[in-house]
């Protein structure tokens, strides 16, 4: 299966479609290698999470970030979405993390000492699913501007049931330094009904994830 280079309130990606078969643990996409490491995230935490306690996080300086993808269940599963919303979501993602992560951290393209490989995926899957589609989107894929319009009613509904995995390694040796799954349900209550409410909640996701990212290699 090939890997790819995660959401309090939200979901998805777009294209290239990769068809792979996987072994799931219940309810979850396959995504992330072990999630029998995870526990109940505490407050300020994701909704399940890891960490290595033998890792040295202030060790680490820099962050290889890879393309964000979209893991869903079978290849037609996302087609009442636009998959134009699908772009500008993953697009708009990535845009958030990468201006983030970058205020406390040099982004790098290499493996390297002192770095850190962070993976992230949206996923929509289910452990009784034969196919999984990985999509990725396309290089000319860009950030929405300013258009904070309405959401398309089944990217809300998709937008419900999505959760966020990801990962972080020592991108040179591949040890497992923590992952983590969140989803927009464990929030509750909160209506993203417009684009300007996803441009809201990722932004407030990356910052708070950052954040204590940033605590935890002393970069702040």
């Amino acid at each position: 299966m090939t890997r790819s280079h995660g959401l309090i309130l939200l979901a998805l990606v777009a294209t290239a479609c990769v068809s792979v078969r996987a072994t799931r643990a219940p309810e979850m996409s396959g995504f992330l290698d072990d999630y029998a490491l995870l526990r109940e995230g505490g407050p300020g935490e994701v909704g399940l999470v890891y960490r290595n306690p033998a890792a040295d996080w202030t060790a680490y300086d820099k962050v290889l970030l890879e393309p964000v993808t979209l893991w869903r269940s079978g290849r037609k599963s996302l087609d009442p979405v636009p998959e134009g919303d699908l772009l500008r979501l993953i697009a708009d993602f990535e845009a958030s993390l990468r201006e983030r992560l970058g205020e406390g951290f040099p982004l790098v393209d290499e493996p390297g000492p002192g770095v850190m490989r962070i993976r992230l995926a949206i996923t929509q899957a289910r452990a009784s699913d034969p196919i999984l589609d990985v999509l990725t989107a396309r290089g000319d894929a860009s950030p929405s501007a300013t258009n904070g319009g309405p959401l398309h009613p089944e990217m809300r509904r998709f937008l419900d049931g999505a959760a966020i995995e990801g990962e972080i390694r020592d991108a040179r040796s591949g040890e497992l330094l923590a992952q983590g799954v969140e989803r927009r349900r464990r929030e509750g209550g909160v209506p993203l009904d417009t684009w300007a409410d996803v441009e809201r909640a990722l932004d407030f996701w990356t910052d708070r994830v950052c954040s204590r990212l940033e605590a935890r290699t002393g970069r702040r």
